[in-house]
């Protein structure tokens, strides 16, 4: 028995994302089905031994498309390839299988977008790494890559030019954040994508990774030495102060690293096979370190489709008949290209079809807001103020639930790309709803007095600090509350300006949804100045606040744009259900969230003495909650979030949206849904209900 030492920290989420399964899955299938050798253009994934593994079972992995035989299968990498390396295959006649990830995908399509309209692209990312390579070539002749802050305040571009950027989608919303700001601040009328460009693993398994090494001596990532992802989670680390190594393998790993360690932190990057994590976790072992707790910090069910003809079926998997397993799981993925549009597996388009959707309807944005700061900067430019708080909440990311949930009402309700008035109207739906939703939250952060929205100031926090920098007359708390109503009151109008097609029936679904959501506010505040914790009426503010405007009434607009008012029933119930535990997660994430990753102060609610649900159901079951918010002349924050902490209804409420997501799966089992959206519906249920941010 070795002598125990200490013990190990085991961070989770860690490992393969989404997009190596999937590549890894296409090579292995592409051998099953085509025999060996199968040509894999550079590595499949960046790690040594998820390489060796595929080469024994027959893969060649060459460095460029040119050492492929003419005529045989070459297999892209997750990393994507240039619209040359493409040509180049073509004319050698290669069966090409791309196993590029789709969120790669997606940004190739937003520079292909972005080239479209002229303008210049800086493209955030390491100019060596293969997705850079890969993206630089969809637009090279208008393309500037930007590694770091540094050269981010050195570039220059002429006046007058219309800026885009995108970024690396390895990155994590940390890497990219300062960059992005530098970028903003110097080109005001740059335009990018939201954050769900960025990776989503990568971002989680840098939060597992801050999560573990504030509690370790030393932090363990496994992965190989040219993966971008787990080289920076090191950097993470060290970055807390906690020493870190990079691990390729178990063989590597010397236990004088370990003198003087009692709490050793252990994760892999997503290109990392668990088995290499077990063989270091089994030698920690023989070292001393027996014991292993796990840390969570965030559930991933996301899922990557491979391409038609490769997906294994139920039988494969356990050998049982069934249908092809269900696509895409997360809500706002961007599945492969635009060239895919036209799958013939009925289930393998359901994302990228959401996608092209999605995409368009923020282009419409973009282009609304650009023409009306043109419009008005003409005037005076400062009477763009507003419209540019619009752009920068909209430009920050977000998790674009009401479009996303729009256009899956539309798509699964039989919805075409045909060019159709039902096509048009949907992706207009889509714009409205996401500028719908920044008139909310610029309002909201003003009545809840909020700091920071998405990582940033807020608009009234913003626009209050430029007061006082510029010792302009009057109250800097005025002024900046005065310019974000006044956004949001723009946001508002843009929203009906971009619905202005819409038919009777979708017309409307959209005036219901608007006005639920502002009574709900309505209501919400009013809960808060008396303090009244009735979890029923809690519950309805939850139900007009995200049931129904975020999930239920968005399914609705979409399924009546494509003419399927038999669906509101199921939709309703669906909508309800995932809605109210999209809200409990909420409040979830608010009481008990880290505010580096939902990018918003953790207890805002309850400093704001918001009675949102989560707190008045602790107030009619806790007797220490109860009093404490009965004491509203003296209310107590921190009191009252230690006493929510030791109620135990988070865990409570966290049983109730396991309920309610199971009711929301339910809802839909006899629902007449268009072929594989029962279980795209299904999953995005999950990934609301079970998000982190």
């Amino acid at each position: 028995m070795p002598t125990p030492r200490g013990r190990v920290l085991l961070a989770e989420p860690r490992g393969f994302c989404a997009g190596v399964d999937r590549a890894i899955e296409i090579v292995e299938r592409a051998l099953e089905i085509h025999g060996a050798p199968v040509y894999v253009r550079k590595q499949i994934v960046h790690n040594e031994h998820v390489v060796r593994e595929l080469e024994e079972r027959g893969a060649v992995f060459v460095d460029s498309e040119s050492e492929v035989p003419e005529g045989a299968v070459c297999i892209f990498s997750a990393h994507g390839v240039s619209p040359q390396v493409r040509t180049n295959a073509a004319s050698r006649q290669l069966n090409v299988i791309d196993a590029t990830c789709p969120l790669v995908s997606k940004v190739h399509q937003e520079a292909r977008r972005f080239a479209r309209d002229e303008r210049t692209l800086l493209l955030i990312g390491h100019a060596d790494h293969e997705e850079i390579e890969g993206t630089y070539g969809e637009a090279p002749d208008r393309t500037l890559i930007v590694e770091d802050a540094d050269e981010a305040r050195r570039i220059e571009l002429p006046e007058g030019t219309n800026a885009a950027f995108l970024t690396q989608t390895t990155l994590s919303v940390d890497d990219t954040s300062e960059i992005v700001d530098i970028l903003r601040e110097r080109f005001p009328g740059i335009v990018g994508a939201g954050s769900e460009d960025i990776c989503y693993a990568s971002q989680n398994r840098q939060n597992a990774i801050k999560a573990i090494a504030v509690e370790s001596d030393f932090v363990l990532v496994i992965g190989s030495a040219n993966s971008s992802n787990s080289v920076r989670m090191v950097e993470v680390a060290e970055a807390l102060g906690t020493p870190g190594k990079l691990l390729p393998s178990v063989e590597l790993l010397d236990p004088a690293w370990l003198e003087g360690v009692q709490t050793v932190g252990v994760s892999s990057g997503a290109s990392a096979p668990e088995v290499l994590v077990e063989q270091v976790v089994a030698r920690l072992a023989e070292l001393g370190y027996g014991e292993v707790d796990s840390v969570v910090t965030a559930k991933e069910n996301v899922v990557f489709r491979p391409p038609a003809g490769l997906e294994r079926s139920k039988t494969d998997e356990d050998g049982t008949p069934g249908d092809t397993v269900a696509g895409d799981a997360h809500v706002a993925d961007a599945a492969a290209g635009e060239e895919a549009a036209g799958d013939a597996a009925p289930a393998a388009g359901l994302g990228e079809a959401t996608s092209r959707l999605l995409t368009r309807a923020t282009a419409r944005i973009e282009d609304l807001l650009a023409a009306e700061r043109k419009k008005w900067g003409d005037v005076d430019d400062r009477m763009t103020q507003p419209i540019d708080a619009i752009a920068h909440l909209v430009a920050a990311g977000g998790k674009r639930l009401r479009p996303t949930f729009c256009i899956s009402g539309y798509l699964a309700a039989g919805g075409e790309l045909d060019g159709s008035d039902a096509e048009e109207a949907v992706a207009s739906a889509g714009a409205a709803l996401e500028l719908l939703h920044a008139f909310a939250l610029i309002h909201d952060d003003v009545m809840d007095n909020s700091p920071t929205r998405r990582g940033r100031p807020t608009a009234h926090m913003k626009h209050a600090g430029i007061h006082t920098e510029q010792g302009w007359a009057g109250e800097p708390r005025r002024y900046g509350e005065g310019v974000a109503i006044i956004a949001g009151d723009l946001a508002f109008g843009y929203a009906h300006t971009v619905t202005e097609t819409l038919s009777g029936p979708a017309r409307k679904v959209w005036n219901h949804l608007g006005t639920e959501m502002i009574v709900g506010q309505q209501l919400d505040m009013a809960l808060a100045a008396e303090l009244a914790p009735d979890p029923a009426l809690a519950r309805y503010v939850a139900v007009c606040k995200s049931g129904q405007y975020t999930i239920h009434r968005p399914l609705a607009l979409g399924a009546t744009i494509a003419g399927r008012d038999d669906l509101h029933a199921a939709f309703e119930t669906y909508g309800v259900a995932a809605g109210e535990a999209f809200q409990l997660r909420d409040d979830l994430l608010d009481a008990f969230g880290d505010p580096e990753v939902t990018g918003k102060p953790a207890g805002l609610d309850i400093s704001e003495h918001k009675m949102n649900l989560l707190l008045a159901l602790a107030a009619t079951k806790d007797a220490e909650v109860a009093r404490l918010v009965a004491d509203g002349q003296n209310w107590n924050a921190a009191a009252l979030h230690e006493a929510l902490l030791a109620s135990g209804m988070r865990e409570e409420v966290e049983k109730r949206i396991d309920e309610l997501v199971e009711t929301a799966h339910k809802s839909l089992e006899k629902a007449p849904l268009a072929p594989g959206w029962r279980e795209r519906l299904g999953e995005m249920a999950v990934q609301v209900a079970y998000r982190d941010r």
